[in-house]
């Protein structure tokens, strides 16, 4: 302890226009002296022994074990109030005996499967005393990384008063442009009424009374990348030396162990402690589990179209989709229903009920059908409105606003009062931090809603704010993607026109905002729904983030830039890329690529592993199709690999779709369904285990509905994989 640590300890708590903190020694001890609310601070630090004594304006001298403690006191930070406020507000929340269960592992293989299990890993490896910790989590949208943070936050407030341990400040990334870190941190402190400001966080921070937890971090981008993220890091890190923890929690293409020892320069490998944390689906037992306790039976796992869902490794497994399945979700209200695409069902499923709570004299007035209609404009120009907004969350009188503009003219403003007071406390919106605010349950409904936002506008001409000023990451454009798909899968698509549209736009787009870049990224995201009489040309952008899924149809990318392309289990085999640069590729064992495709400057693979040899990059990909040469395959025979079955095969398994049907004005399925090598297929993919069939009784007589399980197993062809191995094996006996 020196003059300098507690000039820095104590400058930020000196009040605003006040001197500096004057520090003088005398036999050995320090004395500092301030204002501080006012009054002159006195204290008198024993370097020895770290005690501290305080003495503010004419009070009484406390004594305090350290300057620790000191800091933790009523006279500094007051923890034992914002433990108080913080458990108060997050318990409102949440219900600790029925949260949905941790699934994660640790960088070193540990298994993590509670609070306990997490709550352990912060402290546990050995430091250096002027070290920093930092625990990564990381995980997809939707599996659980907010939920996490605010349950060790709330663990952690729950016993301070009994076993004091670092406090977590959840510090969270609201908007969709450049966020500055010391903005978000003043934010969360704002919402705990906290009597501490920005600040003064690092100090608590590096004395080990706060654990700083930034979540979605990979949304602190501007325009030109993450530099600005990296660099706030940096100087975080660096400021919080000593006792100091962070937690980061992120997408895990943007954000892992590797990626953050090799850009973050103040970090340094062997000295700071670096813990990461990578979540994984609930198993599906994990999930009955907890469906259990939502009065869900085991009679209701047993119907078919709810016991598919649950399947290892099942969308649906997500906390978000497990939630709505639990609270909004009826088990009748699924049964016998084979759709294709998860989110819509659910979302129509609870509109439908949410519908049907507006009233009597309101359903007097207007029929279930318009009021489900209602609903979800009501939804759209929410999540537009936010969007536009650059926000998270809206006040009552926008949303009365929006809800009025939705509901259109002619109706009596009593009907009109009712509908506004009703729309504002729908399932699908729940109360912010703020109070008399209202944010999307999820974000990935808010997603949802806002992709076909853009695809509706785009395809009739208009480029909304949010496209022209915002920053599409890849939460977002994962989301998109699944909602291109659904919009293409009828045969009266607006996605061609999107396509149409964006295409011409894209290339001809001033650069004057974000606007070229946005529609850039939503054409590469809707890649699997072009076809070959589309002649689609996607030329002349650059994009941040950008994100392809599935089999993409034929087209050609010239002169285009893309900063990251996460292509992974996507099929890139049919694009022509010319005059086109990638800067880093995510991409996995499932992924295929053209000969065409630009060598990237970095490649990440699905273990995180980041490989920047050009000539070693090279091989991976020329492994997974660049090359035409023959490569040796152990999984795949090569009169498979010949066999336009294997083409069949990649398609039906990268299929967004939940449920193929044919003779579902489900075009892209039926393209499959109808093709004459699908019956074979069909045989093998059952004999193996890998399909699951259900017949429903339908107008005109029984429909088949077909979904392929675990696809992401078979085009992997990991030769690991003993059950995938022997599914090959027998296609090739099959097809003779």
């Amino acid at each position: 302890m020196n003059r300098d640590q507690l000039l820095a300890d104590f400058s930020p708590f000196a009040d605003i226009g006040e001197s500096a903190p004057r520090i003088s020694e005398v036999r050995g001890k320090f004395t500092v002296s301030f204002t501080r609310d006012g009054r002159e601070l006195k204290l008198t630090v024993d370097p020895v022994s770290g005690s501290v004594q305080s003495t503010l304006g004419r009070g009484t001298t406390k004594n305090h074990t350290s300057v620790a403690t000191l800091l933790a006191s009523e006279l500094f930070a007051n923890l034992r109030r914002w433990a108080q406020i913080q458990r108060e507000l997050i318990a409102r929340e949440a219900e600790p005996h029925r949260m949905i269960p941790i699934n994660a592992k640790t960088h070193s293989g540990s298994c993590i499967q509670s609070i306990n299990d997490v709550n352990n890993l912060l402290g546990s490896g050995a430091r250096p005393r002027d070290a920093t910790e930092i625990l990564l989590i990381d995980g997809p949208a939707g599996i659980g990384k907010t939920n996490l943070i605010s349950r060790i936050a709330l663990a952690r407030a729950v016993s301070y008063k009994a076993t004091p341990t670092p406090l977590v400040l959840h510090i969270k990334s609201r908007g969709r442009v450049l966020s500055n870190l010391e903005d978000l941190m003043a934010f969360s402190l704002q919402s705990i009424r906290a009597a501490v400001t920005y600040d003064q966080i690092p100090v608590l921070v590096r004395h080990g009374l706060i654990v700083a937890a930034i979540d979605g971090f990979d949304e602190l981008g501007d325009p030109n990348g993450y530099e600005t993220a990296w660099a706030q890091l940096s100087d975080l890190i660096a400021s919080v030396r000593g006792k100091g923890t962070l937690i980061l929690a992120g997408r895990d293409t943007f954000i892992s162990r590797a990626r953050l020892l090799k850009d973050v320069n103040s970090l340094r490998e062997g000295v700071d402690v670096v813990h990461a944390l990578t979540l994984l689906l609930p198993s599906p037992q994990q999930a009955k589990e907890w469906l259990r306790t939502h009065n869900w039976s085991d009679e209701n796992f047993l119907i078919p179209s709810v016991s598919v869902l649950l399947e290892e490794g099942s969308f649906a497994l997500r906390p978000v989709f497990l939630k709505l399945l639990a609270v909004q979700i009826k088990p009748k209200d699924i049964q016998g229903e084979h759709e294709r695409f998860l989110t819509p069902f659910l979302l129509r499923n609870i509109v439908s009920r949410e519908a049907k709570l507006f009233g009597r004299a309101v359903q007097a007035i207007i029929p279930i059908v318009q009021i489900e209609a209602f609903v979800t404009n009501f939804m759209l120009e929410t999540a537009r409105e936010m969007a536009d907004m650059q926000v998270e969350a809206l006040d009552g009188t926008t949303l009365s606003w929006i809800a009025e503009a939705a509901l259109g003219d002619g109706y009596p403003p009593d009907i009109v009062g009712l509908i506004k007071n009703r729309a504002a406390v729908v399932a699908l919106l729940m109360n912010d931090e703020r109070p008399g605010f209202k944010a999307f349950v999820h974000t990935h409904i808010q997603n949802y809603y806002l992709s076909r936002v853009a695809i509706d506008a785009i395809s009739h001409g208009e480029t909304p704010k949010f496209v022209r000023r915002n920053i599409f990451g890849a939460e977002f454009l994962l989301t998109f993607v699944d909602v291109a798909s659904e919009c293409a899968s009828s045969s009266s698509s607006s996605i061609s026109g999107f396509i149409s549209r964006a295409q011409n736009l894209a290339q001809t787009y001033p650069h004057i905002d974000r606007g070229g870049r946005n529609i850039g990224a939503l054409l590469l995201a809707s890649l699997e729904n072009v076809c070959s009489e589309d002649d689609a040309y996607f030329a002349g952008f650059q994009v941040d983030d950008a994100v392809i899924r599935g089999t993409a149809g034929p087209a050609t990318i010239d002169e285009v830039i893309i900063n990251q392309l996460d292509c992974r289990q996507a099929d890139l085999g049919s694009l022509v890329f010319k005059d086109s640069s990638i800067t880093s590729l995510i991409a996995d064992d499932a992924t295929r690529f053209s000969s065409s495709i630009p060598v990237p400057l970095v490649l990440i693979t699905e273990n995180g592993l980041q490989v920047t040899d050009a000539d070693k990059i090279t091989e991976w990909l020329d492994e997974r199709g660049r090359s035409k040469k023959p490569t040796a395959n152990p999984v795949v025979p090569d009169t498979v690999k010949r066999h336009r079955i294997y083409s069949l095969l990649g398609k039906a398994c990268r299929m967004r779709q939940y449920w193929l049907r044919a003779g579902d004005d489900d075009v892209h399925a039926e393209r499959i369904l109808n093709d004459a090598l699908w019956p074979e297929l069909v045989q093998v993919l059952d004999r193996n285990g890998f399909l699951r069939v259900e017949s429903r009784q339908a107008s005109g007589g029984s429909s088949r509905f077909y979904h392929i399980k675990q696809a992401e197993r078979i085009l992997s062809e990991r030769s690991s994989d003993t059950e995938v191995v022997k599914f090959f094996t027998d296609l090739a006996s099959h097809i003779g």
